[in-house]
């Protein structure tokens, strides 16, 4: 078929110039683990990870990670079933750096991307040492910021220092069980 064209089919497209091998591998040998998967209250699917530098190459997992969701949960047999990947950047990843989207033609595909950098992590930090200093709850929001503070920061040295300070932080928390629900989900985060 070399040198032919699909226009005897009723397809204007360039010639064949090189035939490719069919046989692409069925297997892999390697267990690709999500960060996190979630159903949402409308029952869209929402993939989720965390990522600490940025490859436009890791577009190529997303899509995996998508095809694998969707074929696990049985999700191409449901019409107009929402799923979303959701890229989470640390401190060290800038807005503006970054490509959110995919186009190979026949497959566009564009992840949502959250830059944390856009957050004041010593704004965040001096909020909940003066609410957990005078026994305030945090909020719900609040709660998922202070999950994710470390990562807030730019550098691994910051992220670190900032762990401890959660810690420390938590260990001052009033509700035994709200202490134990964030230092479990902190130490699962940066495990």
């Amino acid at each position: 078929m070399r040198n032919k064209s699909f226009r005897a089919y009723g397809m204007d497209i360039p010639e064949i110039v090189e035939i490719l091998p069919t046989n692409l591998p069925a297997v892999e040998a390697n267990e690709m683990r999500l960060d996190n998967l979630f159903r949402l209250k409308d029952g869209t699917i929402v993939i989720v990870d965390y990522e600490s530098t940025y490859s436009y190459a890791d577009k190529i997992k997303y899509l995996n990670y998508v095809a694998r969701t969707t074929k696990r949960y049985g999700l191409s047999e449901k019409q107009n079933q929402p799923v979303r990947m959701i890229v989470i950047y640390t401190g060290s990843i800038r807005r503006g750096t970054t490509r959110a989207d995919v186009d190979m033609g026949c497959l566009q595909f564009t992840v949502e991307e959250v830059f944390l950098s856009d957050l004041d992590a010593q704004e965040i930090e001096t909020r909940f040492q003066r609410k957990i200093h005078s026994g305030e709850i945090l909020s719900d929001e609040e709660q998922m910021q202070f999950i994710i503070l470390p990562l807030v920061h730019k550098t691994k040295e910051e992220m670190q220092d900032c762990i401890v300070r959660c810690f420390e932080m938590a260990k001052k928390i009033d509700s035994p069980e709200i202490q134990r629900i964030f230092i479990i989900r902190t130490d699962r985060v940066y495990r």
